[in-house]
């Protein structure tokens, strides 16, 4: 029992010492990412996203990134850690360069922008990514998936899943004891061609 109650210890240690502030944070080798997005979100007006990491121990240059799919843009930068360098950026994907240091947590905020839904009815999915990356094991992500309905406002994570999980009706079939009759094309009519009058004969002039 004793061993156990250790062990039980010694787990929440190893997920306490890499949790940040969002409880979804994704972590990989001692390095911990999350992204939040401040709501309500509405289409065509800036959004501020926070991506927080955090690791747990001294990096040189880990690159770190936010990606956001079609149908969003990263409008603006407000605030960078001081010790972050932005590498590429453009308005799909910004990537930096920050050099961590063990226990310390880094944010980076901005803004984004959804586009309008583009027709009248339905829910529109939007995706914002934030990762880093190292040579080790490539690429860990976090991510936040926004719903729209058509008019720009969003919807609950759950009433967005029912909605798009809801199958298109399905056309009624016939009922078994119906008779379908092909249509019969109706019969071509040949009129008789028009014969021409025979021409009177007139007596020789004398």
């Amino acid at each position: 029992m004793k061993r156990f109650f250790w062990f039980s210890i010694l787990l929440i240690l190893i997920f306490a010492a890499c949790s940040s502030s969002d409880s979804g944070a994704e972590c990989k080798d001692g390095i911990c990412i999350s992204i939040e997005i401040d709501g309500p979100v509405q289409a065509l007006k800036p959004a501020r996203f926070t991506i927080l990491i955090k690791s747990q121990k001294d990096i040189n240059e880990l690159p770190v990134g936010l990606e956001v799919f079609p149908g969003v843009a990263i409008s603006d930068i407000e605030k960078i850690p001081e010790n972050a360098k932005p590498i590429y950026q453009d308005k799909t994907l910004y990537d930096w360069l920050i050099n961590t240091k063990g226990g310390e947590e880094y944010s980076f905020v901005g803004q984004i922008i959804l586009s309008k839904p583009t027709v009248s009815y339905g829910i529109f999915s939007y995706t914002i990514l934030a990762f880093f990356s190292q040579p080790e094991f490539g690429r860990v992500t976090d991510s936040v998936t926004i719903y729209l309905d058509a008019d720009g406002n969003q919807v609950d994570e759950n009433q967005a899943k029912m909605e798009l999980g809801t199958e298109f009706p399905i056309a009624p079939t016939p009922p078994l004891d119906l008779t379908i009759v092909p249509e019969t094309p109706m019969p071509t009519v040949a009129w008789p061609t028009e014969t021409p009058l025979p021409s009177p004969t007139l007596p020789a002039y004398p």
